[in-house]
């Protein structure tokens, strides 16, 4: 298939890689986007034309704690006089060959919800977390 030919191709949505600054690894399942809304012109919110939805990020649970011990953090009030810094995070969609087609970054996130999927004694399905992140900014790199 020629490139131009390869380029037209719609991409599937179950390759792809999250990276989050500070943690190991994110291992995630499921990414939802945020909606990416411009503002009213000439209203107070113009000063940031910009609003975003929330990013939703899901991963199996593991003995890890990175995302819990996040979120828990963002819960307590930042140090006096310091304001807390949010993480990059990097979503890197991938193609049928596994090479690199899209990436975006998710500047200045911040966690506003921590959730855990239901245990179930007659099911066999694995434990899900998910973490709801605000963010500062995105764009398609």
């Amino acid at each position: 298939m020629s490139t131009a030919a390869q380029s037209s191709q719609p991409l599937g949505n179950m390759r792809f890689r999250v990276a989050i600054a500070g943690t190991q690894g994110a291992g995630a399942v499921e990414v939802i986007f945020p909606e990416a809304r411009l503002a009213a012109r000439g209203t107070a919110a113009s000063k940031r034309p910009v609003r975003y939805g929330t990013l939703i990020l899901r991963k199996g649970l593991t003995q890890s704690r990175e995302w819990y011990e996040w979120w828990y953090a963002a819960r307590r009030p930042a140090p006096a006089g310091r304001k807390r810094s949010g993480r990059d995070i990097t979503v890197t969609l991938m193609d049928a060959q596994g090479r690199d087609a899209c990436r975006w970054l998710f500047s200045d996130a911040h966690p506003q919800a921590y959730q855990l999927s239901s245990l179930n004694a007659l099911g066999n399905e694995p434990v899900l977390e998910t973490l709801e992140l605000s963010v500062g900014d995105f764009r398609m790199l």
